[in-house]
């Protein structure tokens, strides 16, 4: 079953104490997720990052608004590290510090090196890629430093979804099936692996269903064709005639997991749908079977899975052929690649590719591959194997290739790598040639940047690489809203009636997520409301639940449970005291005191209002913060009357992104997020 991985947090009087990275952890990566616990009446938190458990020499020190911080500049490799927060109450006045943590970063395993030829086209994301035959996997910035690695984990990265999902497989040692599939995360590991009752090979998917997709193997008896290796064979006792069925054929097999019992739900066959008179005549692979004793028949290598089509495409190498494949029907939608006997491929057979890895579905519908191009002196008369980015057009049952871009002679990969086009339109290009490279060319075919990884064969060889926009896909942070402690009691404060609970989620993770929830509590005041939110990285969103509230002596117990539809292991699970008695001395006072009606528009561009209104005239404190807590404008520092008021802020010459308002008299603290969209 896939790691829930719930945070539970009761939140109580605390000090800003730490949640992650575990204290004491030794950790392999640099770009450190910190979180830490919400105080009440806390507006703002200080953090302190040090090498020295006294902070004598303090590495960071910053304001930052939420519960989440990454830090991206300041750690390094193999270094011991202190850390810890402390909260800013309403009127800015700094409390105790929480508890003081540490970890430890573990060392770099790679050795990448990269060249940027023009830094304006790079892609500005992270590259991650696997390697096999010494089995680890990392991920290096543009610049080649190395940001996370496997450690002794073994683990090979296959593929990345667009959530920010990691599958891959790892080395099992001494086991009959020893690659078996997962997916990971960068800072929690496995969070599932498939059941390994089969070899599962080359790739892993999510279905939209959250059930897992993977190829394994299976064999079939078969023939052994007329060819070259016939003689052979004979002399290993075979018929060896090309119509004796004596001789064991490994085809593939798709399977679907469940994803929580892992039990086989659908599958489907190359022994139910490709004719075995089709078969690599050219490659060597009859010359591999006379010594394997078995034929390696397809080879897929690569699925993918199409949702608006239902449908599921899949690379066979041996048959130098993609697939299109109905789903759930299984039927076969289209084969294009190279013509054989059977006459089953009926599109692309002039496009010429061969041994082909990887799979993308584009957003024009287009198919991009990478051709590895063993056989190109054969199907396209080139003098030499040649690899080459493919982009495939299919219309009207015509494949016709619409991009292309050759790699050099001494970039030729005959097996693994991929293709991928990149937000930017560029497409980075990975091959085992080189010692194993991957090069961001544009659609001009200009190379932009380049990865050299260094992994000669035979003890090294990248499988894959893929640019992701950074190692933590579905990072937040969950606000009380309101979240107050006076004479003993701690929670949030509800009067009797129709009543609203309130919660701020914070998206600072790099890919939107679709967040679920629901919430519950012993009162039954707001039981069985449930929602989702999708929110963009650096958005925030309210989530509130309005409930009927009786009055009672003592807190009522609200639990919120939350967590990204795409990573469940990220889920959270907040409680709450709710009482029906004032939380402070002038809380009843503070509700008619000061109205913030919402500011708008928000988002804006460049310009938004703020209207608000004040019961009786009091000094006022009306500023903006950036993210880093950083000062940006003071709209009003003055005492103001009674009655409405109207301000206004132009952001025409700072940085799109998310801001915070933060409106402060003696009696009141109020804060707001609002977003500035160039």
């Amino acid at each position: 079953m896939k790691n829930s991985g719930y945070i539970i947090l009761v939140l109580s009087l605390m000090y800003g104490d730490p949640i992650l990275p575990l204290d004491e952890s030794i950790i392999n990566r640099i770009h450190i997720l910190f979180e830490w616990e919400q105080i009440p009446e806390a507006n703002n938190y200080q953090f302190h990052l040090s090498e020295d458990l006294n902070f004598e020499s303090i590495i960071l020190d910053m304001e930052h608004p939420s519960l989440v911080y990454i830090d991206k500049e300041n750690i390094e490799w193999g270094k011991n590290y202190f850390w810890r927060v402390r909260p800013m109450n309403n009127s800015e006045v700094l409390e105790d510090w929480g508890s003081t943590f540490s970890f430890m970063t573990g060392s770099s395993i790679s050795e990448v090196e990269t060249i940027i030829y023009n830094e304006n086209s790079t892609y500005s994301g992270l590259t991650i890629f696997g390697a096999f035959f010494n089995y680890f996997s990392a991920v290096v910035d543009n610049s080649g430093k190395e940001i996370w690695n496997s450690g002794s984990e073994n683990i090979v990265y296959y593929s990345t979804s667009k959530f920010g999902d990691i599958f891959g497989c790892y080395l099992l040692s001494g086991s009959e099936n020893n690659l078996p599939g997962i997916e990971f995360t960068f800072d929690q590991g496995t969070v599932w692996n498939e059941p390994n009752n089969d070899f599962l090979h080359h790739d892993l998917i999510q279905l939209p269903n959250g059930n897992y997709l993977g190829i394994i193997e299976e064999s079939s008896l078969g023939v052994i064709p007329i060819g070259d290796w016939t003689s052979s064979f004979q002399n290993l006792g075979f018929q060896a005639d090309g119509s004796t069925i004596e001789f064991p054929w490994i085809g593939d097999k798709l399977v679907e997991w469940d994803k929580n019992t892992k039990e086989i739900v659908w599958s489907w066959s190359v022994f139910d749908h490709f004719n075995m008179e089709d078969y690599d005549e050219y490659g060597g692979t009859w010359n591999q079977a006379y010594i394997d004793l078995h034929y390696d028949w397809t080879h897929a290598n690569a699925i993918i899975f199409d949702e608006d089509e239902s449908a599921i495409y899949i690379s066979i190498r041996h048959l130098s052929r993609i697939t299109k494949i109905d789903y759930p029907s299984g039927d076969l939608v289209w084969n294009i690649g190279h013509e054989m006997p059977s006459g089953d491929v009926e599109m692309g057979t002039d496009i010429g590719f061969s041994f082909q890895h990887s799979l993308q579905k584009l957003s024009n519908g287009n198919i991009l591959t990478l051709d590895n191009g063993n056989l190109a002196p054969q199907f396209r008369g080139t003098d030499d194997p040649i690899t080459r980015a493919i982009e495939i057009s299919i219309e009207n049952n015509l494949a016709t290739m619409i991009w292309n871009y050759e790699l050099p002679q001494n970039l030729f990969g005959f097996a693994s790598g991929n293709a991928q086009k990149l937000e930017n339109d560029n497409i980075l290009i990975t091959t085992v040639g080189g010692s194993g490279r991957s090069l961001e060319v544009s659609e001009q075919g200009e190379v932009v940047w380049e990865a050299q990884y260094n992994l000669g064969l035979p003890n090294g060889a990248v499988y894959r690489a893929n640019k992701i926009t950074g190692l933590y896909p579905s990072a937040y942070s969950l606000m009380i809203n309101h979240y107050k402690e006076y004479n003993g009691n701690t929670g949030v404060y509800v009067p009797p009636g129709n009543s609203t609970i309130s919660f701020t989620l914070n998206h600072e993770g790099s890919n939107a997520q679709n967040f679920i929830y629901s919430i519950q509590d012993q009162e039954s005041w707001f039981s069985n409301q449930f929602g989702n939110v999708f929110v963009e990285p650096g958005e925030s969103s309210i989530i509130s639940f309005d409930g009927t509230v009786s009055t009672i002596l003592n807190g009522n117990l609200v639990t919120l449970n939350i967590y990204p539809e795409h990573h469940p292991e990220k889920g959270k699970i907040i409680s709450v005291e709710a009482f029906t008695s004032p939380l402070t001395e002038i809380e009843n006072e503070i509700v008619n005191e000061f109205i913030l009606k919402k500011p708008y528009p928000n988002p804006f561009n460049p310009k938004i209002n703020f209207e608000f209104s004040l019961s009786f005239s009091q000094f006022i404190s009306f500023q903006i913060f950036n993210l880093k807590g950083e000062l940006v404008e003071s709209l009003v520092q003055k005492q103001l009357d009674t009655g409405n008021h109207s301000l206004s802020w132009n952001a025409k010459d700072q940085s799109s992104g998310i801001y915070f308002i933060k409106i402060n008299s003696e009696s009141f603290s109020q804060t707001e997020k609002i977003f500035y969209i160039k």
